[in-house]
């Protein structure tokens, strides 16, 4: 961060973003629960940053290859402020909060594929590590204090005034962004057959198009392999959360919100460790024992179901989990061809997306015949057993 201005910067803008879209979400999900008393509108709301992403994945990563992407970076921020204005308009109003949600949701799509190809031109290939795990400690370390800070004004003053708080913060980001531009000068494009290690597969003909580089290149494919497992698993245990914990292991709301926020204690680890760990491993040891770490962990919880072992589990999964996942998008990034990096990202984050939203509605129709347990424990097991595959794709070659 000493050495790259504006990646410092730009981390302080993600700083802030996360502290808004933490504090904002609970926020939110308590006024849409009280205003309608539907546990159907919870629903929606918590289903539409997954449809935005399945829907507007595929066009983000081509809108931040094709436009300038400080030029993406920092309009998506303007109109971010806009949107949470519009929550005062409507704060009364379910439809209207759904709208202004999506809204949101499909900014913030536009808007992390530009943000990725940002910090790849503002740092070098070797401190990308680095520099994606500072963004995922901002993102961790705000989750510990931002719900809880979100549910305090909350209370304190009322939706509306919640509303006013981030809107505000985020107003300041969105004006620090226009700083960016004194240090942000584009790297040149390279041959679209190059990868990380700058050499090209043997064979390997130019891509021109995601599904060409998918399909030629056998690391793209291990690594989307990895985050649609890791989707097949996600899905149903955020979905089924609630009840394996207030229905099965017989926590309370409180329990259920540290067991949670573990996740995080160990996740903001990983940020500051990352560039070691890939210096020092490599790519693809970290990516695939992190998750096979991870994974493995939901299978106990779910066999061994208690408010002590989902503490211990999520505690533990945090700091294997955030490494796996930013060095597997860390190295994305760097195995796609310059002038394709957006819509890798971007496309990646809608199939990540429409799997996630799949596996969500399909597993609360199975709980209710199989049961939670089973419904979370095969999805991990299956996650864990599809990292053969990821391991023998992603491995020397």
């Amino acid at each position: 961060m000493r050495e790259n201005p504006g990646f410092s910067v730009l981390w302080a803008i993600n700083f802030a973003s996360s502290m808004v879209g933490w504090s904002m979400g609970i926020a939110l999900s308590v006024h849409i629960y009280q205003l309608t008393g539907s546990a159907l509108w919870t629903a929606v709301f918590a289903a539409t940053p997954a449809m935005a992403g399945l829907v507007f994945g595929p066009v983000a990563g081509t809108v931040a290859d094709r436009w300038n992407p400080l030029r993406v970076v920092q309009l998506t921020l303007a109109l971010r402020v806009v949107v949470l204005m519009g929550l005062f308009v409507v704060a009364e109003a379910p439809a209207g909060l759904a709208f202004l949600v999506f809204l949101q949701a499909v900014i913030q799509q536009i808007y992390r594929p530009a943000e990725q190809v940002l910090i790849a031109d503002f740092v070098s290939a070797d401190n990308l590590p680095q520099a994606n795990g500072l963004n995922s400690f901002a993102s961790n370390a705000t989750r510990l204090v931002a719900p809880a800070l979100g549910g305090f004004i909350m209370v304190l003053t009322g939706f509306s005034g919640t509303a006013l708080g981030v809107t505000v913060f985020m107003t300041c980001s969105a004006i620090l962004s226009f700083t960016l531009g004194r240090w942000y000068r584009p790297k040149p494009p390279r041959d679209d057959n190059e990868v990380s290690d700058g050499v090209a597969p043997r064979g390997m003909k130019p891509v021109g198009t995601y599904l060409k580089l998918f399909r030629r290149n056998p690391r793209v494919w291990g690594l989307v392999l990895l985050q649609i497992l890791d989707a097949v698993k996600e899905g149903p245990l955020t979905a089924l959360f609630p009840v394996l914990m207030l229905g099965v292991v017989g926590a309370t709301a409180s329990e259920m919100g540290l067991a949670s926020s573990a996740f995080a204690v160990s996740a903001v680890l990983a940020g500051p460790l990352m560039g070691t760990v890939i210096k020092r491993l490599g790519y693809h040891l970290p990516v695939v024992a992190g998750a096979a770490v991870a994974q493995s962990l939901i299978v106990v919880l779910v066999i061994w179901p208690s408010f002590e072992m989902a503490l211990i589990v999520f505690f533990l999964s945090g700091l294997p989990f955030t490494v796996s996942w930013v060095g597997s998008q860390t190295w994305l990034l760097l195995t796609a061809p310059l002038a394709m990096r957006g819509r890798v990202i971007g496309t990646s984050g809608a199939i990540y997306s429409g799997v996630s939203l799949a596996t969500m509605l399909g597993s609360g129709a199975l709980a209710d015949i199989v049961g939670v347990q089973w419904v979370i424990g095969v999805a991990a097991a299956v996650a864990v057993l599809g990292l053969i595959p990821v391991h023998s794709c992603c491995g020397p070659r």
